[in-house]
């Protein structure tokens, strides 16, 4: 049975030297009764959690429940309204700022990544490490230090630190945005938010065995992700937030344990489930002829794309979205809707509102000779917003969202619009569980009434969700697996040879 160990509320106001010597030397860093408002809205409600020396720290919870504020608060970003903060034997309350956070080594990989697009890897690299010396050379000094630790971390990674970073791939910018964060000297917690969602499974591998050299020579880790199996797998420790407060902290977790502490149990609606077992596919609805298996999707059917990242499944979705009339071996329906895999640079348009993001792609739907019916603009985002318990009112910015609750919006856009065919780039990027249940649900509920859905997802667990499955290797598609064949180890298996329809 998991061990829970329930954290106990301390004075908020206690932040004193006595205090400080009381968490010893093996705590790297604690929060106490930390409190964080946003107008109305109490993000934080009095957080109590301390992360050990040589730790992983995992930290779960759903959309919205306080995680990423309080790891801005950790990192020195945001200030608590009440409470302390206290790091290696000092104690602050609202001084805690950047520069104590990193005095006492605190860096932090934000999960929508931080990094100037038209600077190179090397000078992004510098701006967050500025070390003392010469003046002259700096450069090239960046370039090797970033270099050693990509080479370190992520053998194999391709990437050249003298390419600007806008040129990457969204998974290359997450490496680069990690190994910025591992240049940093005299490190002594390291946050890391998502850090997974952009990275194929040899990275994430890659990543999880240099975090437990680090923690061996005493480096901690607060790890917050919504991949349970990852969390259970590489945390020493396991904190479940909710509804802005730590609800518990496991000593040994299983994925059912953490999922009850954050708020329930995850499945599908049992009519839905069976009204997915029921459908059956219609006529082709997109297709794409070439070398190697053909692919081709069917009204009311969902199909994956798998294989290891970076092998084409972007490019084929490329392809689908891109289609015209005219385009050469591609077919498909007038009426699509896509969700890319980069929210931050593709998908969410930062100075509106969630309504005004929900409804921009279901304009023509809800107008009359180009004017748009303002009552059925309002109700189409407000049954969206219920139906996936976004958390922001339809006026909210978008940005004041978080990741996961901007990904929802995004697959709401999808949706709302009347296409045919819906196309999926990781969409589940930064979900927590129970959301991603309500997604498949949605999906399945979607593609009985008709829809075709072509989905791309780096979790070959995912796939079990889909109809048919086609698995690609260097651009190519390698194999077509449905029923029985449709398994996690089939898919990986054909990753790494060639396959034939089977």
């Amino acid at each position: 049975m998991p061990t829970t160990i329930t954290q106990t509320p301390t004075d908020a106001s206690a932040g004193s030297a006595t205090e400080a010597a009381a968490l010893g030397a093996a705590t790297t860093i604690a929060a106490r009764g930390v409190t964080k408002r946003y107008g109305s809205t109490r993000a934080l409600t009095g957080v109590d959690l301390h992360v050990e020396r040589g730790e992983i720290l995992g930290l779960v919870g759903h959309n919205g429940a306080g995680k990423s504020t309080l790891m801005r608060i950790l990192a020195g970003r945001e200030q608590p309204d009440d409470g302390a903060v206290v790091a290696r034997g000092t104690t602050s309350g609202r001084s805690w700022d950047a520069a104590a956070a990193a005095a006492a080594g605190v860096r932090m990989v934000y999960q929508e990544l931080a990094l100037c697009p038209d600077l190179t890897v090397a000078e992004n690299a510098y701006l967050s490490d500025r070390r003392g010396g010469s003046p002259f050379g700096w450069s090239g000094r960046a370039e090797r230090r970033i270099g050693e630790v990509l080479d370190t971390v992520f053998p194999g990674h391709g990437v050249a630190v003298v390419r600007r970073v806008g040129e990457l791939t969204l998974a290359q910018r997450q490496m680069v945005e990690i190994a910025r964060a591992l240049c940093t000297e005299r490190l002594g917690l390291l946050i890391l938010d998502e850090p997974t969602e952009s990275l194929g499974v040899d990275a994430a591998d890659q990543l999880y065995a240099h975090l437990h050299r680090l923690t061996a020579d005493g480096v901690s880790v607060l790890l917050i992700s919504h991949r349970m199996a990852e969390i259970i797998a590489h945390s020493d420790r396991v904190a479940v937030m909710r509804d802005g407060a730590v609800a518990g902290v496991f000593a040994e977790a299983d994925e059912r344990s953490l999922l009850q502490a954050m708020g329930g149990d995850v499945h599908a609606p049992a009519a839905v489930e069976a009204e997915a077992d029921a459908r059956s596919a219609g006529e082709v609805v997109a297709a794409i002829r070439g070398d190697g298996i053909p692919f081709e999707v069917r009204a009311g059917e969902i199909v994956g794309l798998a294989g290891l990242a970076g092998q084409g499944q972007e490019r084929m979705l490329g392809r689908l979205w891109a289609a015209g009339a005219f385009t050469r071996g591609v077919s498909a329906p007038r009426r699509r809707a896509y969700v890319p895999g980069d929210r931050q640079t593709s998908g969410i348009l930062p100075l509106w509102s969630v309504a005004q993001n929900l409804t921009i792609a279901a304009l023509r739907g809800i107008s009359t000779a180009g004017v748009v019916d303002g009552r059925a603009k309002r109700a189409l985002a407000a049954r969206w917003i219920d139906a996936l318990s976004i958390r922001g009112a339809a006026a909210t910015p978008i940005t004041a969202l978080s990741g996961g609750n901007q990904q929802k919006v995004l697959v709401a856009r999808a949706f709302a619009t009347d296409a045919a065919l819906v196309l999926l780039d990781d969409p589940f990027r930064g979900v927590d569980v129970a959301t991603k249940s309500e997604l498949y649900t949605l999906m399945k509920s979607e593609a009985a009434a008709g829809r075709a859905i072509v989905w791309y997802s780096t979790e070959n667990a995912e796939m079990a969700h889909c109809d048919r499955v086609y698995v690609l290797r260097a651009g190519r598609i390698v194999s077509e697996l449905a029923g029985d064949s449709n398994t996690e180890e089939r898919i990986i298996a054909d990753s790494f040879e060639e396959g034939t329809v089977r």
